[in-house]
């Protein structure tokens, strides 16, 4: 069986049908399981810190907020500021100078990984794998 889903618009469609004719609790499972793939893709992507002791790792700190409509958004946990450090770890950053916001900075940008962007890329199909073969095993 091939991982590949030839023509997505279709069946992103078919998705939107089928969570018309589900309950909020299905499609959370849904969901829930795409979230859970893309999260276990993430997660080898995001840089290990090492040098540092930390209450928790910005691995461990990605969470899934579920929605009351069915849906779910994945984000990073705001105990330890986990959120702002994946942001600045994926966008990368400009250096402030000691009087505002780059004025005479002395350091060179410091490019992002964009871990996220990478994730979303390869993760399309694989997501949508995991929500059909969820909603295929509800509409049996």
């Amino acid at each position: 069986m091939a991982n590949k889903i030839e023509n997505e618009t279709s069946f992103d469609k078919l998705l939107d049908d089928l969570a018309k004719g589900t309950s909020t609790a299905q499609r959370l499972a849904a969901n829930g399981a795409g979230a859970k793939v893309f999260i276990e893709m993430l997660k080898p992507k995001i840089p290990e810190r090492t040098h540092f002791k930390e209450s928790a790792h910005l691995r461990d700190s990605l969470i899934i907020n579920e929605k009351p409509n069915g849906g779910v958004v994945i984000g990073f946990a705001k105990r330890g500021g986990k959120g702002y450090v994946g942001r600045l770890l994926n966008d990368g950053w400009q250096p402030v100078g000691p009087y505002g916001r780059n004025r005479g900075a002395s350091g060179e940008r410091v490019q992002g990984l964009h871990f996220w962007e990478y994730t979303q890329k390869e993760a399309k199909g694989v997501v949508s794998r995991a929500i059909y073969e969820t909603l295929r095993g509800v509409t049996k």
